[in-house]
């Protein structure tokens, strides 16, 4: 698969694990509660990667998020981040408590305040 993909196996591999440490991570998060709205039998692949880190930053504790970002990078929760997130004033403390401690942001409550949803959904 490897050389049909032109990356080496040992890329590969590390994908593999990877995908399989976010499936045994969202099962977790799932069987904790985290995903409440959701049908309690959801899977990885139904969520999406893209819900998962929507519903991580929002419910998950600390030690969660912090998983969630090795697991999945800066880059991408960052993009969730601005995309679901940063513009819903009901999550100003954790959007604040994200953008200091995960974005090295220097910004105040305020900057969440004012912020307006450009795409609620």
């Amino acid at each position: 698969m490897g050389e049909f993909l032109g990356v080496s196996n040992v890329a590969i591999s590390k994908k593999i694990r990877i995908y399989k440490q976010k499936v045994k991570f969202f099962n977790y998060l799932r069987d904790k509660g985290v995903f409440w709205s959701y049908n309690k039998d959801i899977f990885y692949d139904e969520a999406g990667a893209e819900l998962f880190i929507e519903y991580l930053v929002k419910y998950g504790d600390f030690g969660d998020i912090k998983l969630g970002f090795e697991l999945f990078g800066k880059r991408c929760i960052k993009g969730v981040w601005e995309k679901k997130l940063k513009a819903d004033k009901s999550f100003i403390k954790t959007n604040l408590m994200l953008a200091r401690v995960f974005f090295l942001m220097d910004v105040e409550s305020n900057y969440f305040k004012e912020s307006t949803i450009k795409n609620p959904n």
